[in-house]
């Protein structure tokens, strides 16, 4: 036991959006205090460093390098939002007589974080909504309460729990947020169930924005011209560290038949750089509780025969963690691709491998796979690559790089299943913004 955190009741919920109601005004006319407040936050995030990561290790179940590493993209956040960000979506109107587009901020705006990057994805949204000028209306998930509650202390201690509150709660807390009649924009990342939930809910008021991140079945292809060697770094990354719990983890590995036995031994080598040890100090980190891995577990329990396992050793415990070694399949029956673990999204450091005999059959599969949201493509020429990247529709198209990994400065979103065309990343003041023409 780590502490206790008070869910919020339905009142709570209702009260709280209507106090940010009533901020939205003043806040979003004032640019300059919007300004001075985000970057005395991100002073505050940089100060509280060392208890960020001592929590996302001890709730989050992330090991060292991963929590160190979430904790720095927080203050970095809020830098790039005020440039780049900001710039995407300007808000004055210059002198002149030829028509100009501005941005008005939209409201009030739930935003609902996931468990895998409790703060760096909640905060990813939360500071493009402020420095546009909503208020904002923040429930962490409700797996990770007390990193939800140490990033509501710094809000207030930074000056912003006028215009950001935090509200803890599951999904009934989520759902009676969103129906608050004031409720301008909704932004969440977690499932598909997730998605298909909050969309009925709003179904009958469309003038609310939702914008969605729901996750990936990532591929790897690999041509035949690639660095085989550093191909299986990268795509080992991308598959198991964090213990498979990205969005844009790679599930599939795509290799041509030919380079097969040769990518598989590799990966082989490259597993072993990512067996946990069920310690902060291992190469990797835990599930995100007790119920994920028996999840993961009895999904990969059901197996089709055609998806053999060729590495791992899914019984393994590692003392009172969830850890889980990381998992490689190979596919020896093609039609194993209709198999929902071939299929869907299953949050785990599972990797299956799936040779092709012909380039354009395989990236027609790729084309049809619904869950859109990172690529990857391995050849030695940028020319190959250039030349195959538009023809995968996915909102992520990597050159020799993982398919985890997304940048803070560019656009990020899925297409398909995976999202429902609301880019976040540097793109999201558009999420909670609105333009105008004047002319």
């Amino acid at each position: 036991m780590l502490g206790e955190v008070p869910s919020a009741s339905v009142n709570d919920g209702a009260t709280t959006v209507a106090l940010m109601a009533e901020a939205f005004a003043a806040w979003s006319l004032d640019a300059a205090e919007r300004r001075m407040l985000l970057n005395g936050f991100g002073a505050r995030l940089v100060a509280a460093r060392g208890e960020l990561v001592r929590l996302l290790i001890d709730e989050a179940g992330k090991n060292c390098i991963d929590a160190e590493a979430e904790a720095d993209l927080l203050p970095k956040k809020i830098a790039i939002s005020l440039e780049a960000g900001l710039a995407r979506t300007p808000q004055t109107v210059v002198s002149g007589h030829e028509p100009q587009v501005f941005w008005r901020p939209r409201g009030v705006a739930v935003i609902l974080g996931p468990f895998n990057f409790p703060l760096h994805l909640l905060h990813g949204l939360v500071v493009p909504a402020l420095a546009v000028g909503c208020t904002v209306v923040a429930k962490p998930s409700e797996r990770c309460p007390l990193l939800g509650a140490l990033y509501a202390r710094l809000l207030t201690e930074s000056g912003l729990a006028g215009v950001c509150r935090v509200v803890q709660g599951g999904a009934e807390v989520a759902q009676a947020l969103i129906v608050q009649p004031e409720v301008a924009t909704v932004a969440a990342v977690g499932g598909r169930i997730t998605g298909l939930a909050l969309g009925r809910a709003l179904a009958g008021r469309p003038e609310v924005v939702l914008a969605l991140e729901l996750g990936g079945v990532n591929p790897a292809l690999v041509l035949d011209d690639a660095d085989l060697a550093a191909a299986a770094t990268a795509i080992a990354d991308g598959a198991w560290r964090m213990a498979g719990q990205r969005c844009t983890a790679t599930r599939q590995v795509h290799v041509p038949r030919a380079l097969h036995a040769r990518l598989l031994d590799a990966l082989g080598h490259e597993r072993q750089r990512w067996l946990p040890d069920g310690t902060p100090n291992g190469n990797n980190g835990s599930l995100i509780n007790a119920a994920a891995r028996a999840r993961f577990l009895a999904d990969h329990a059901a197996a089709p025969e055609g998806l053999v396992l060729l590495a791992g050793d899914p019984s393994r415990t590692f003392g009172n963690s969830q850890c889980v070694e990381p998992l490689l399949r190979d596919v020896r029956d093609r039609n194993v691709r209709h198999h929902s673990l071939y299929r869907e999204e299953h949050f785990g450091p599972g990797l299956i491998i799936d040779a092709y005999d012909d380039l354009d059959e395989c990236l027609a599969r790729l084309t049809a796979n619904p869950y859109r949201l990172a690529a990857s493509v391995f050849t030695a020429s940028r020319e190959r690559f250039l030349a195959l990247a538009p023809r995968l529709p996915y909102g992520l198209v990597n050159h020799n790089r993982p398919t985890a990994g997304a940048r803070s400065d560019q656009p990020f979103g899925g297409l398909g299943l995976a999202g429902n065309a609301r880019p976040a990343a540097v793109a999201a003041g558009a999420i909670f913004a609105d333009e105008s023409v004047v002319w």
